[in-house]
Protein backbone atom coordinates (compact mmCIF):
# COMPACT_ATOMS: atom_id res chain seq x y z
CA UNK A 1 0.00 0.00 0.00
CA UNK A 2 1.13 3.20 -0.69
CA UNK A 3 1.42 5.11 2.81
CA UNK A 4 -1.09 7.99 3.32
CA UNK A 5 -2.63 9.78 5.83
CA UNK A 6 -6.38 9.47 7.81
CA UNK A 7 -9.06 7.47 5.56
CA UNK A 8 -11.12 9.69 5.08
CA UNK A 9 -14.26 8.31 2.82
CA UNK A 10 -15.58 5.31 0.61
CA UNK A 11 -15.21 5.52 -3.49
CA UNK A 12 -19.31 5.62 -4.44
CA UNK A 13 -19.47 5.63 -8.21
CA UNK A 14 -16.65 6.32 -11.04
CA UNK A 15 -15.58 7.77 -14.38
CA UNK A 16 -13.17 7.75 -16.58
CA UNK A 17 -11.88 11.09 -15.26
CA UNK A 18 -13.18 11.29 -11.92
CA UNK A 19 -14.82 9.61 -8.68
CA UNK A 20 -17.76 10.34 -5.94
CA UNK A 21 -16.87 9.08 -2.20
CA UNK A 22 -19.21 9.19 0.99
CA UNK A 23 -17.01 11.09 3.96
CA UNK A 24 -16.86 8.28 7.11
CA UNK A 25 -17.97 11.33 9.11
CA UNK A 26 -21.56 13.58 8.42
CA UNK A 27 -20.07 17.01 7.68
CA UNK A 28 -16.62 16.68 7.33
CA UNK A 29 -14.68 16.03 4.07
CA UNK A 30 -11.35 16.94 2.51
CA UNK A 31 -10.65 20.76 1.79
CA UNK A 32 -11.31 21.67 -1.44
CA UNK A 33 -8.68 22.10 -3.60
CA UNK A 34 -6.66 19.14 -1.24
CA UNK A 35 -5.03 15.78 -2.32
CA UNK A 36 -6.30 13.03 -2.01
CA UNK A 37 -5.70 9.31 -3.15
CA UNK A 38 -6.65 5.64 -3.31
CA UNK A 39 -4.93 2.79 -2.60
CA UNK A 40 -6.20 -0.36 -5.42
CA UNK A 41 -5.31 -3.83 -4.77
CA UNK A 42 -2.84 -4.40 -8.05
CA UNK A 43 -0.51 -1.44 -6.38
CA UNK A 44 -1.88 1.33 -8.61
CA UNK A 45 -2.61 4.70 -6.18
CA UNK A 46 -5.08 7.45 -8.07
CA UNK A 47 -4.93 10.85 -7.00
CA UNK A 48 -7.26 12.96 -7.17
CA UNK A 49 -8.22 17.07 -6.31
CA UNK A 50 -11.37 17.18 -3.78
CA UNK A 51 -13.52 19.38 -6.29
CA UNK A 52 -17.01 19.85 -4.67
CA UNK A 53 -18.59 18.78 -1.42
CA UNK A 54 -21.89 18.23 -0.51
CA UNK A 55 -24.38 17.22 2.57
CA UNK A 56 -28.09 15.43 1.76
CA UNK A 57 -30.00 12.88 2.53
CA UNK A 58 -29.31 9.42 2.48
CA UNK A 59 -32.43 8.57 0.38
CA UNK A 60 -32.62 9.45 -3.31
CA UNK A 61 -35.04 12.63 -3.78
CA UNK A 62 -35.87 13.05 -0.10
CA UNK A 63 -34.70 16.63 0.76
CA UNK A 64 -33.56 17.26 4.62
CA UNK A 65 -35.89 19.61 6.72
CA UNK A 66 -35.25 22.06 9.62
CA UNK A 67 -35.28 20.48 12.64
CA UNK A 68 -34.55 23.72 14.81
CA UNK A 69 -36.65 26.86 16.01
CA UNK A 70 -35.82 30.58 15.83
CA UNK A 71 -36.19 30.65 20.14
CA UNK A 72 -33.25 27.25 20.44
CA UNK A 73 -30.35 28.33 22.56
CA UNK A 74 -26.87 27.84 20.69
CA UNK A 75 -26.13 23.95 21.29
CA UNK A 76 -25.46 21.62 18.25
CA UNK A 77 -29.08 20.68 16.62
CA UNK A 78 -27.13 17.29 16.19
CA UNK A 79 -26.35 16.48 19.66
CA UNK A 80 -30.41 17.54 20.43
CA UNK A 81 -31.08 15.23 17.13
CA UNK A 82 -29.04 12.04 16.84
CA UNK A 83 -30.88 10.39 14.32
CA UNK A 84 -29.59 13.21 11.77
CA UNK A 85 -26.57 11.08 11.22
CA UNK A 86 -28.80 8.25 9.81
CA UNK A 87 -30.66 10.13 7.56
CA UNK A 88 -28.24 12.63 6.26
CA UNK A 89 -24.52 12.06 4.47
CA UNK A 90 -21.49 14.21 2.99
CA UNK A 91 -20.41 13.32 -0.32
CA UNK A 92 -17.50 14.69 -2.39
CA UNK A 93 -16.20 14.98 -5.88
CA UNK A 94 -12.95 14.52 -6.65
CA UNK A 95 -11.21 14.84 -10.22
CA UNK A 96 -8.49 12.21 -11.24
CA UNK A 97 -5.00 14.25 -11.97
CA UNK A 98 -2.75 11.37 -11.72
CA UNK A 99 -1.35 8.29 -10.57
CA UNK A 100 1.57 6.26 -9.10
CA UNK A 101 2.14 2.51 -10.72
CA UNK A 102 3.09 -0.01 -8.39
CA UNK A 103 6.64 0.43 -7.09
CA UNK A 104 6.82 4.24 -9.45
CA UNK A 105 6.75 7.62 -8.99
CA UNK A 106 3.81 9.93 -9.55
CA UNK A 107 2.43 10.73 -12.89
CA UNK A 108 0.26 13.42 -14.20
CA UNK A 109 -2.32 12.47 -16.90
CA UNK A 110 -5.89 10.59 -16.80
CA UNK A 111 -5.18 6.56 -14.67
CA UNK A 112 -5.00 3.73 -17.32
CA UNK A 113 -8.78 3.14 -15.02
CA UNK A 114 -10.53 4.53 -11.72
CA UNK A 115 -10.31 3.57 -8.84
CA UNK A 116 -12.80 0.73 -7.68
CA UNK A 117 -16.27 1.71 -6.04
CA UNK A 118 -16.00 0.96 -2.51
CA UNK A 119 -12.11 1.75 -2.55
CA UNK A 120 -10.82 3.54 0.80
CA UNK A 121 -9.97 7.54 0.13
CA UNK A 122 -7.14 9.03 2.10
CA UNK A 123 -5.95 12.25 2.78
CA UNK A 124 -2.35 13.17 1.63
CA UNK A 125 0.44 13.96 3.95
CA UNK A 126 2.69 16.75 3.15
CA UNK A 127 5.84 14.60 1.57
CA UNK A 128 3.35 13.31 -0.93
CA UNK A 129 1.62 16.59 -1.43
CA UNK A 130 5.22 17.90 -2.54
CA UNK A 131 6.08 15.01 -4.60
CA UNK A 132 3.41 15.52 -6.51
CA UNK A 133 2.95 19.24 -7.25
CA UNK A 134 6.50 19.28 -8.23
CA UNK A 135 5.53 19.16 -11.92
CA UNK A 136 3.02 21.45 -12.45
CA UNK A 137 1.20 19.73 -15.64
CA UNK A 138 -1.89 18.46 -13.43
CA UNK A 139 -2.90 22.39 -14.21
CA UNK A 140 -4.03 21.47 -17.70
CA UNK A 141 -6.59 18.74 -16.42
CA UNK A 142 -8.22 21.14 -14.17
CA UNK A 143 -8.61 23.84 -17.06
CA UNK A 144 -10.12 21.21 -19.52
CA UNK A 145 -11.77 19.49 -16.77
CA UNK A 146 -15.17 21.23 -17.17
CA UNK A 147 -15.61 21.07 -13.66
CA UNK A 148 -17.37 24.65 -11.55
CA UNK A 149 -15.32 27.02 -10.08
CA UNK A 150 -11.96 26.02 -12.25
CA UNK A 151 -10.38 29.43 -11.02
CA UNK A 152 -10.91 28.55 -7.59
CA UNK A 153 -9.71 24.95 -7.37
CA UNK A 154 -7.06 25.98 -9.46
CA UNK A 155 -6.18 28.54 -6.51
CA UNK A 156 -6.81 26.24 -3.85
CA UNK A 157 -4.47 23.11 -5.56
CA UNK A 158 -1.97 25.55 -5.37
CA UNK A 159 -2.53 26.89 -2.10
CA UNK A 160 -2.69 23.03 -1.05
CA UNK A 161 0.78 23.00 -2.33
CA UNK A 162 1.85 25.86 -0.76
CA UNK A 163 1.53 25.16 2.53
CA UNK A 164 3.07 21.76 2.16
CA UNK A 165 6.45 23.27 1.12
CA UNK A 166 6.53 25.48 3.92
CA UNK A 167 5.08 28.58 2.24
CA UNK A 168 7.59 28.86 -0.58
CA UNK A 169 7.64 32.06 -2.22
CA UNK A 170 9.35 30.27 -5.27
CA UNK A 171 6.76 28.06 -5.79
CA UNK A 172 4.14 30.21 -5.75
CA UNK A 173 6.32 32.37 -8.18
CA UNK A 174 6.61 29.54 -10.27
CA UNK A 175 2.84 27.91 -10.40
CA UNK A 176 1.76 31.85 -11.29
CA UNK A 177 3.66 31.76 -14.43
CA UNK A 178 2.60 28.28 -15.16
CA UNK A 179 -1.07 29.65 -14.89
CA UNK A 180 -0.24 32.77 -16.58
CA UNK A 181 1.40 30.54 -19.54
CA UNK A 182 -1.82 27.69 -19.96
CA UNK A 183 -4.65 31.35 -20.05
CA UNK A 184 -2.47 33.14 -21.82
CA UNK A 185 -5.56 34.05 -24.37
CA UNK A 186 -7.56 34.41 -21.58
CA UNK A 187 -7.15 37.50 -19.44
CA UNK A 188 -10.20 37.46 -17.35
CA UNK A 189 -9.62 33.86 -16.18
CA UNK A 190 -5.93 34.80 -15.71
CA UNK A 191 -6.75 37.88 -13.94
CA UNK A 192 -8.72 35.96 -11.38
CA UNK A 193 -6.68 33.32 -10.88
CA UNK A 194 -3.63 35.73 -9.68
CA UNK A 195 -5.57 37.98 -8.32
CA UNK A 196 -6.56 34.12 -5.63
CA UNK A 197 -2.85 33.56 -5.70
CA UNK A 198 -2.05 37.24 -4.33
CA UNK A 199 -4.68 37.20 -1.90
CA UNK A 200 -3.08 33.73 -0.81
CA UNK A 201 0.70 35.33 -0.07
CA UNK A 202 -1.08 38.21 1.79
CA UNK A 203 -3.06 36.64 4.14
CA UNK A 204 0.35 34.41 4.95
CA UNK A 205 1.88 37.70 6.02
CA UNK A 206 -1.01 39.00 8.14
Amino acid sequence: MYGAGAAVGEVIAVSTTGFEAQSYLLNEAPPFGSLVLCNGPDGLCHYGLCSAVATSGIEPGRHAIAWGHAEDGDEDIYARQPQLAHVLRTTFEALLIGFVPAGGEPVQRIPPRPPRVHERVYQAVDTQIRAFFSDLSYLRFVLRSGVEHTEDLLAASIATAYRARGRDRRFLVDAGRAVARLLAGDHERLVGVLELLTGLEESTRA
